[in-house]
């Protein structure tokens, strides 16, 4: 299922929203950014705690080549598991619950904030020891007296899993004025417990060819009302030519979307060193593409932020 296809469902339901608990889309020009969005009633709630600080970074100086940013694997490494939709049957379901435990599941998790009496949900996933890669759109920056709680390998609850509540977040300004500018739709937050020193994280490295096929995962509302992890793998991805010869822009799939993936990690399988690297994460779609943001300025940021908050 495409994000449009669940877009038109849902549009066709408005009217009932103050009497089902449905999503809400968050809109940002011709694309959809996939935040769940839920009442606080049927949200997991966090109590007050830290107001992270919001550091804006210059693009301009997060340009430079060629920096790879090393990951952990982490503890209890676990076969890659058997493919349960065929990706190559037009139409069909291609996400699948993701129930594993162990490296690179437990770098992913959910990323929770609630402000009034709604609840948000995006996914995330972690790029160092107390580093968190997920999408701009899921930093609210002009509400500053927000707690967000990371939640790994959440699966309807904790299951013995430590949380970790966000401290400092690092992003880029700008508005998502055209495809290009869509490879901005980033955020890396420091987090206050070492969460990847326990179960391990990705490293990051710039996307340098014209396609590939990834792996992605996140809390999709319309499969586990963002209540549980899903998986989609062989996800044809590609870079656009027009932004700065591929260097910049976001990397454009066809992978499934629903609320509550927004943030949620792109990766491939297991490089030489053994170590998964993510490429992006997850920013918006449409009815016909899924754009993932990252590049060069995400790589640098996140090196950035591991050399400030070591």
């Amino acid at each position: 299922m495409k994000l449009g296809a669940y877009q038109t469902s849902f549009l066709a339901l408005t009217s009932l929203r103050s009497s089902v608990a449905l999503p809400v889309l968050e809109n940002d020009g011709p694309y959809r950014h996939p935040i769940a969005h839920i009442p606080i009633s049927s949200a997991l709630t966090t109590a007050p705690g830290i107001t992270p600080k919001l550091h804006v970074l210059e693009k301009s100086n997060l340009l430079s080549e060629g920096t790879v940013v090393p990951g952990l694997v982490g503890p209890n490494p676990i076969p890659t598991p058997t493919r349960r939709q065929n990706r190559n049957v037009i139409g069909a379901e291609s996400r699948y619950l993701q129930t594993k435990t162990g490296n690179p599941w437990d770098y992913v998790g959910r990323l929770e904030w609630a402000v009034g009496t709604s609840g948000y949900r995006c996914s995330g996933a972690l790029v160092g020891p107390r580093h968190l890669a997920t999408a701009r759109h899921c930093v609210n920056t002009t509400n500053t007296a927000i707690t967000y709680t990371f939640r790994p390998n959440y699966n309807q609850g904790a299951n013995g899993y430590t949380a970790a509540q966000v401290t400092n977040i690092f992003y880029v300004s700008g508005g998502l004025t055209d495809i290009c500018t869509y490879g901005d739709d980033w955020a890396v937050m420091i987090l206050d417990q070492r969460l990847g020193d326990k179960y391990g994280y990705f490293g990051a490295k710039q996307f340098t060819g014209t396609t590939a096929t990834f792996w992605h995962e996140g809390y999709p509302y319309d499969l586990g009302n963002a209540e549980r992890p899903y998986v989609e793998q062989s996800i044809s991805g590609k870079s656009v030519s027009t932004c700065n010869s591929g260097n910049t822009g976001p990397i454009v799939t066809q992978a499934d979307a629903s609320e509550g993936q927004s943030g949620g990690p792109l990766w491939l399988l297991p490089e030489a060193d053994g170590v998964r690297y993510t490429y992006g994460v997850l920013s918006s779609g449409s009815t016909t593409e899924t754009f993932f943001s990252g590049r060069t300025a995400f790589v640098n940021a996140v090196a950035q932020a591991r050399s400030q908050y070591a």
